[in-house]
């Protein structure tokens, strides 16, 4: 099936503005970069995860993750723990004032969100809704593309078990 041009310009152009609104309400506010934020909503949303796995949802380099999570651990963040089945390997977690870092990325997200779906009455966000699911899942091919594309969610606003991001991963694993 083609698809209208226009149609498809019109959502990258969206996509791009609620990104752009997002990345500069952050860093006016002074809560760093793109991968700051990602890397400290993931810690948060998923404590105990390692730099490994970070790695692989930020898709940043090894060294990369690392250099982000000593920045991240130097502001006082997040914290390395030792791991619960390799005590060699070390796990994330955010401190207090990294999970008070999260709630101001999480706000400045729905901000920018809010700003572009108040255009729309209720019937029409209930519409959309129901079509971002369907376009979400077919833009999940796998696990690794699920963990990226979710990686600055609201968890509380989509849960696992409603996410159309989760559940296509969930079925590709089958």
């Amino acid at each position: 099936m083609q698809t209208n041009n226009r149609a498809a310009n019109l959502l990258g152009a969206l996509a791009l503005a609620v990104t752009d609104e997002f990345y500069l309400t952050i860093r006016k506010r002074g809560n760093g970069g793109p991968s700051e934020a990602a890397a400290l909503v993931e810690i948060a949303t998923w404590p105990k995860e390692t730099i490994d796995s970070l790695s692989r949802t930020l898709r940043l380099s090894p060294a990369g993750t690392t250099r982000l999570v000593d920045r991240l651990v130097r502001e006082g963040l997040v914290t390395r723990d030792v791991g619960d089945a390799d005590r060699r390997a070390r796990t994330l977690s955010t401190t207090e004032a990294g999970r008070a870092r999260v709630a101001v990325i999480l706000a400045a997200r729905r901000e920018a969100l809010d700003r572009a779906l108040s255009q729309l009455d209720p019937e029409d966000q209930s519409a959309l809704e129901l079509v971002l699911e369907r376009m979400l899942a077919a833009m999940t091919p796998d696990r690794e593309t699920c963990d990226h594309t979710c990686r600055l969610c609201d968890i509380d606003s989509c849960p696992p078990n409603v996410c159309p991001v989760e559940q296509a991963a969930r079925d590709k694993d089958r």
